[in-house]
């Protein structure tokens, strides 16, 4: 082999691994140019399990099931000491019929690093609640839209309570304006040693864990009474923590 042909070959050798390196830049910076917020839910720090899961009254006799659990999540905005960014037309509905039991949102081209803190509203902002604007998940057509002048339901959760072989069905639609309610969490904590995934607990009991437990049995259907759905609505505060 000739020394010219020596050269050719070191020549695409390097070119090779040059080619190697800035693929494998790319990949890293892609990886960590997104940010996952992913929403697990809880029934007493246990797993929620729709249908086949009893759990039991946070403040009475009796065990309930859960059918279905949805809410919207609104308004997602990070804040850095360079600037922060909003997410557009952000509005999720949160649900967990999958099969992975849990929900997630993908903030596309964020570097975690660059933010301190992450903000979201539980509910729909009141801008957008009680009008007929489709974005993203809003649907003015669809089952957590009340009606325009009402609004959306920001939560819905439907199951059903059984207490001594009687069974009570559970419907709480928690909406209103005044339910509205912004969350915040410190970024340097919530991405922990995954600096593209921040886990979220959805702790159900929270909305009925009050300073006296709430007995589902008294409080069984929740809808249009906006004493009943501030009752509820408190426990917004506390439903999303950090994992």
């Amino acid at each position: 082999m000739n020394k010219k042909a020596v050269i050719n070959i070191l020549g695409i050798a390097i070119i090779s691994l040059i080619l190697l390196a800035l693929y494998l830049v790319l990949i890293q910076t892609t990886q960590s140019s997104q940010l996952i917020l992913r929403f697990k839910a809880a029934v007493d720090n246990k797993p929620l399990v729709l249908h086949h899961k009893s759990y039991a009254n946070p403040g009475g006799d009796g065990l309930f099931t859960v059918r279905d659990l949805q809410f919207f999540i609104s308004n997602i905005k990070l804040l850095g000491q360079a600037g922060n960014v909003s997410e557009t037309e952000s509005y999720h509905l949160v649900r967990f019929d999958n099969d992975n039991n849990f929900y997630e949102i993908v903030l596309p081209n964020i570097n975690a690093h660059d933010y301190q803190q992450i903000e979201l509203g539980i509910g729909v902002d009141p801008k957008a609640n009680g009008t007929i604007t489709i974005a993203r998940d809003l649907d003015p057509n669809g089952r957590m839209a009340w009606s325009w002048d009402v609004g959306y339901k920001f939560l819905l959760l439907e199951g059903t309570l059984i207490n001594q072989e009687q069974q009570v069905p559970l419907v709480y639609h928690i909406g209103f304006n005044s339910s509205y309610t912004r969350l915040s969490f410190p970024i340097k904590e919530a991405i922990k040693s995954n600096n593209t995934l921040i886990n979220f607990n959805v702790e159900l009991l929270h909305l009925f864990n009050k300073s006296k437990p709430i007995d589902l049995a008294e409080i069984s259907t929740v809808k249009f009474d906006k004493k009943d759905v501030a009752v509820i609505a408190q426990g917004f505060k506390s439903l999303i923590t950090l994992e």
